[in-house]
């Protein structure tokens, strides 16, 4: 009798297709930022803002070495987060805003002032201001569309470290203008937490 277990049928049938890197969706609320003179406490409602790539965020714990005769023995340590980075096709905005780009350096500037050179209120820094921090969602998707199960990562307490510059040249043809925005964020949650 064969044997059947080295059988690329075996494999796919166990394998059921993988993911793709291509299928995600990542949603998340603009910050609140600068209105008529004044800052704004509310965030903006849930926005679909145009990201072109990102990534599901990347976890570590750090290592406690102890030396132990001759040794180093690894403990786990305190758990960081390194900032996350979305790239964004640009959009023109409706009815002169300046879309999305103005939206980012309006909530980055909330915490620190271009010309003055300080935060527009004291209740930024120091956490209160729930305007100003938001949270942001990374789900893989299916073949289907549909959100895979255990595949949702949700950034708590999300703010706009870096937005980054749009390049433009005569001589790029055939293409859309992008930029990065860099999110700190103090921890995520998962979908099954």
């Amino acid at each position: 009798m064969a044997d059947h277990t080295n059988q690329i049928s075996d494999f796919k049938n166990a394998f059921d297709g993988g993911t793709r890197p291509n299928r995600f969706q990542i949603t998340g609320r603009i910050g609140a930022g600068l209105t008529s003179e004044t800052l704004s406490t509310q965030p903006s409602d849930m926005e679909t803002v145009f990201v072109k790539a990102g990534s599901v965020p990347e976890q570590t714990l750090g290592i406690i070495p102890i030396p132990y005769r001759g040794r180093l023995v690894k403990f786990p340590g305190d758990r960081t987060y390194q900032e996350w980075t979305i790239t964004i096709i640009d959009d023109a905005g409706t009815d002169g805003d300046g879309g999305f780009r103005r939206k980012f350096e309006t909530w980055h500037e909330s915490f620190n002032l271009h010309e003055e050179n300080k935060v527009m209120s004291d209740d930024v820094l120091n956490g209160t201001n729930t305007g100003v921090y938001t949270t942001w969602t990374v789900e893989q998707l299916g073949m289907d569309g549909t959100p895979i199960a255990g595949r949702k990562v949700s950034l708590i307490n999300c703010w706009p470290v870096t937005v980054g510059a749009i390049e433009l040249s005569y001589d790029t043809a055939d293409t859309l203008t992008e930029y990065t925005v860099t999110l700190a964020y103090d921890y995520l949650e998962s979908d099954d937490e």
